[in-house]
């Protein structure tokens, strides 16, 4: 497709996405093509960010999706009320549509009537008990079939999409990223003012649910702290698994190692990770892990979970960071201690982790691929 009005739908105006849609917006106008974005609602219950539609200089709509929670607040699932008579109106030649949602079975039934381009965009990987039901396999493979290409967050959804029965001449990928400058430059001015302290930082930032399994990363920094105690471990955000942890902290006398800071706004992070030495990315399950491109595009050695989508695509081992099983207690004081012990050390593997983001995960390649992925359909 070379022109014509492009509509992608998502659920909400997150803060870093906001970027990458103006971005993208652009490169479309210069290409020829109409972009407008339909949001199926402004917020849900356990986003706390604030939505910054005042930087969108692309047009949006909000469909007001009904949306409703599976089990808890990680499981919102969205209705896409109102996107069916929206497409009506709209009439796009192309829609962008994130993941295998009700939206997307509803864009599906407008494409049997009228006609569209459509393309799916998607982080979903392979993941035990998560997506590998029967019926959601039938009904992933339904609408992999009917797809006219694919957008990706990396290489582990291209290869879910790919035991799909996607093609791979019909997958693009727009690497899952943020305003990766503004964290670089805002986390070195920053860290120029920053006096030194006696302590040494370690920062995890992200929400705190029991699928985080933050405590797995507590009961590490338990036995750190018996050994040595020129370290303090940040946690920034909140979650309905917090009480726990701050339990757990209380019970095992850890309050002079451990700090929790709560939510912070994107404004506020870059204070916290220019004071850091260390970023932690512990989860049980990720699709992708967007605090890691923050991390790394700050300048910090990252401790990355295996169980984390991006760590393939960002992680170099020994090299921009490490890969870790955070189950493994010893080898992960290892590597947390070698980059205490030797700030040259890691202070070179902060700045081979700017660069990389520099080079790789940028909102500009991500643009391309969604660029290269309209022009091919």
């Amino acid at each position: 497709m070379r022109n014509g009005k492009v509509i992608l739908v998502t659920n909400v105006p997150s803060p870093y996405r906001i970027p990458l849609f103006n971005l993208l917006h652009e490169k479309l106008r210069v290409a020829g093509y109409e972009f407008k974005v339909l949001f199926g609602s402004e917020t849900y219950s356990r986003r706390r960010f604030n939505s910054e539609l005042n930087l969108c200089r692309f047009d949006y709509e909000f469909i007001n999706s009904g949306k409703f929670n599976l089990g808890n607040d990680e499981k919102t699932i969205f209705t896409y009320k109102g996107l069916y008579s929206t497409l009506i109106r709209e009439k796009p030649d192309c829609v962008i549509i994130n993941g295998f949602s009700i939206g997307t079975m509803l864009l599906w039934f407008y494409s049997a009537f009228h006609r569209v381009k459509k393309i799916i965009w998607t982080g979903s990987v392979k993941h035990k008990g998560r997506n590998d039901s029967f019926l959601r396999l039938i009904q992933r493979r339904f609408l992999v079939r009917g797809s006219d290409a694919f957008i990706t967050y990396g290489s582990r959804a291209e290869s879910y999409l790919q035991s799909l029965g996607a093609s791979e001449d019909k997958i693009f990928r727009a690497i899952n990223t943020v305003d990766t400058e503004f964290f670089s430059e805002e986390t070195i001015a920053l860290r120029n003012t920053i006096p030194a302290e006696k302590k040494k930082h370690l920062t995890y930032i992200g929400y705190l649910s029991a699928r985080k399994d933050v405590i797995t990363l507590l009961a590490a920094i338990k036995q750190l702290s018996q050994k040595r105690d020129d370290f303090l471990l940040e946690i920034i955000g909140d979650g309905e698994d917090k009480q726990n942890l701050q339990n757990f902290v209380s019970e095992n006398r850890l309050e002079s190692f451990v700090r929790f800071h709560g939510f912070r706004q994107k404004s506020e992070l870059p204070a916290y990770l220019a004071k850091s030495t260390c970023f932690l990315f512990q989860t049980g399950f990720d699709i992708w892990g967007l605090v890691l491109n923050e991390a790394m595009a700050s300048g910090l050695p990252c401790i990355c979970s295996v169980n984390a989508g991006a760590c393939e695509d960002l992680i170099r081992e020994g090299e921009n960071g490490f890969i870790m099983d955070y189950s493994n207690t010893e080898k992960l004081l290892e590597k947390i201690e070698f980059i205490l012990d030797n700030p040259e050390k890691a202070n070179a593997i902060g700045q081979a982790a700017r660069r990389f983001i520099h080079e790789n995960a940028t909102l500009e390649k991500s643009a391309d691929g969604f660029v290269r992925a309209i022009s091919f359909v």
